[in-house]
């Protein structure tokens, strides 16, 4: 039977792009909510001041079968790059193809040479598809998605761009020593400040997180420039949510120097299992350039693990860490009781611009 695909510009279209996931995960995993923006609004959320999106859904006699959305990131270092993300949709290799198509068309015209995803909008953001390590607890904002999903992006056409993994480590296993001492050096050395988060000055935070992503990321994959403003607004969204004291800076005679973010929830789910309240994701470390080889990561690591261990979580997932990210990785193969829990994919598809 034929379907179409439209743009959701429509608030209630809108509405039903929203309520897709409710819909195909019902009885199986009820994934979080991600709303899009059919039009960058920096007055409701001043991360996504430098996109443009655009929502589509495929629909068939009034029904929703899939959606996407298209978006360009102003802030993405690839300026020939746009994404694709939110993608949701039945198992049905033409609706997929008609949601991709409808996505890679968009970005054409505004001139871009290829599609990544999925990218929710912002590499600062949900991204990544799952293709590996589907059981058990997922954090929040981790993606999820249904087994048969790389198989129909298979069959659109679509490629390999990068794979980033997660890593579950066993905080009941004793830290190498080696780490354990260079940490201890770096705190003791004079000019070095380890300290948490403070929710309630959140642009003195904001520009603090800018200042160290920008400094340290810019040779990530997916590295997008945030502004002082962006890094504010990240914060906003953690803030009530996460435990603030597993999110830590680093500063160097008070100085941002780094950062390691431990995302715990303050309050457990009561409809997931209380395992989940062991488990914490360790999403970002970094430190700037100048600052490395000074024990600065080690010193973060190893609060971060106190302080862990102090709430009584036995687990960290370190992601999403991607293949060729060779300090974290280092860092990895270096700590014992570390495995890989999950995979997840980025696609591409080179596309000519209008």
């Amino acid at each position: 039977m034929s379907f179409e695909v439209i743009e959701a510009s429509s608030p209630e279209a809108v509405h039903a792009f929203n309520s897709f996931p409710r819909k195909i995960y019902r009885n199986f995993y009820m994934a979080p909510p991600f709303p899009v923006l059919v039009r960058s609004n920096p007055h409701y959320d001043p991360l996504f001041e430098r996109v443009e999106a655009m929502p589509f859904l495929a629909v068939r006699k009034g029904r929703v079968l899939g959606r996407i959305a298209a978006s360009v990131n102003h802030a993405l270092a690839d300026t020939e790059a746009g994404f694709f993300g939110f993608f949701e949709t039945l198992q049905d290799a033409a609706v997929a193809g008609g949601l991709v198509e409808a996505a890679a068309s968009w970005l054409s015209n505004r001139g871009k040479k290829k599609m990544i995803g999925p990218v929710d909008l912002s590499p600062h953001e949900r991204l990544g598809l799952l293709i590996e390590g589907f059981g058990g607890y997922h954090n929040p904002g981790m993606p999820y998605n249904h087994a048969y999903y790389p198989s129909l992006l298979d069959q659109c056409g679509l490629e390999k761009e990068i794979n980033l993994n997660a890593y579950h480590y066993d905080l009941r296993r004793q830290a190498p020593g080696r780490l354990a001492r260079v940490a201890q050096r770096a705190s003791k050395s004079k000019g070095i400040r380890i300290r948490e988060i403070d929710f309630n000055n959140l642009n003195r935070e904001g520009e603090a997180f800018s200042l160290i992503h920008n400094g340290s990321m810019h040779e990530i994959w997916g590295y997008a420039h945030l502004s002082p403003l962006e890094g504010a607004a990240i914060w906003k969204k953690l803030k009530n949510l996460f435990d603030p004291r597993l999110i830590l800076f680093a500063e160097v005679n008070g100085a941002p120097a780094g950062i390691c973010l431990a995302m715990c929830p303050v309050r457990r789910n009561v409809f997931i299992s209380q395992a989940s309240d062991l488990n914490a994701r360790l999403a970002i470390l970094a430190v700037l350039p100048e600052y490395r080889f000074k024990g600065i990561e080690a010193a973060l690591i190893m609060e971060c693990v106190r302080r862990a261990r102090a709430r009584g979580i036995a687990a960290l997932e370190l992601s999403l860490i991607a293949e060729n990210n060779a300090m974290m990785n280092t860092i990895i193969n270096n700590l014992d009781g570390v495995r890989k829990s999950r995979s997840y994919t980025i696609y591409r598809k080179n596309i000519s611009p209008a």
